[in-house]
Order: structure tokens, then sequence, then C-alpha cells
């Protein structure tokens, strides 16, 4: 992929990933428009959507973008398959539960099975969900995820943004697809400089 016009169409495979019951589904479904449902009812291997969306990206301005989105089943019992849904993926949402905090910390292993799988290190961001839970539970501080997020952007050598996000009310979900457009065509304005270098 290299940085398109801006009267482009970029189709982009991206994972979702992340413990069980963090809001991975929830998520897609709410950036797809879809009401949210209560109760937990697992993924099974994987979830697959497809959306369409236009965004404003600094350099190129209008930017129009196909998520092929693949949500993965967190649960241990699926690691065997998943390496299958990383296949061609070039970016991701890793996910987390701010009232979970075994959440957060098994964040480094799904990044890590991420970009094992899919080749290389590519474009991701962090989410920390169900931002709704602030004042109803002990949450994460915002800091611990924004201080991970500057760690991984010294590794990926573009910035890994941190957005807070709810499913049930919405909050921030475009926001944090947006964020992730951003960070993949400044990943790969990078690339091509460095090319055009050598």
């Amino acid at each position: 992929m290299v940085p398109p016009m801006s009267s482009q169409l970029i189709r982009i495979k991206l994972v979702l990933i992340g413990e069980g019951a963090v809001g991975k589904t929830s998520i897609a479904r709410a950036y797809l428009g879809q009401t949210f449902t209560r109760g937990y009812k697992a993924t099974v291997g994987a979830d697959f959507y497809v959306k369409r969306d236009v965004f404003e990206d600094p350099v190129l301005g209008k930017v129009n973008c196909e998520f092929l989105i693949w949500d993965l089943a967190g649960q241990p019992q699926f690691s065997q398959v998943r390496p299958l849904y990383y296949r061609g993926a070039r970016a991701a949402i890793a996910v987390f539960d701010l009232s979970r905090k075994e959440t957060f910390y098994a964040l480094p292993n799904w990044i890590h099975e991420f970009w094992k799988n899919a080749g290389g290190v590519w474009p991701l961001i962090l989410v920390g969900n169900k931002a709704d839970l602030r004042g109803q539970r002990e949450c994460l501080s915002p800091s611990l995820g924004k201080a991970y997020a500057e760690k991984l952007s010294k590794v990926l050598g573009v910035e890994v943004p941190y957005v807070e996000t709810s499913a049930l009310t919405n909050y921030n979900i475009r926001e944090a697809f947006h964020k992730l457009v951003i960070t993949l065509l400044a990943y790969y304005r990078k690339k091509f400089l460095q090319r055009m270098k050598k």
C-alpha cells in the first residue's frame, strides 16, 4: 500500500484483538450503526464485517476507506485458529476493558500475536473500552493507556493513539477508527519517504 490520492478507495483489513468480553464485537457493531445489546455472547473463532467511511486526513484531505473488520475471539481455546485470520491484516485495534486491569496487562501478548502472524510490525491503536463505567466501578487511569501507547509509538515509528470508548453510549467509536486511518496513513507515508531516500 502506498499513500493514495484522496479520490481512491483504501481497502484495509484490520483485526480487533484483546481478551474475551472486553467489547470488541460491541465496538464493531456500534461502528456499523447497530443497536447495543446487553448480555455477553462469546465470538466463535471470528466475526467479519465490512464498512465504508470517509475521513479527513491532515495531509490528503478526504479519504475514502473500506474496512474489512475481523473481530477475533479472545478465549484461549481459539488460539490455534486465530493465526489464519491475521493473514493480510495491516492494522489492528487492541482493546481492553477499563474496569478489568488483567485485560490491559494482556495487551503485549495480543500485539505480539498480531505482528507475528500478520508478518510485520503493522500500525495499531489502543482502545480502553467501557468508559461508561467510570464513576460506577474502579477503572484504570488514562495515564496507563497513554504511557503504553507512547512505548508502542517508539517501536512503530509513528504515533500510536490511545482512545477511550463506550460501545454502550457510542462514545468515541467512530473517532477510534478515524485515528486508526490517520495512523495507518502516517505509517505508509514514512515508509514511502524512506524508500525514496534509498
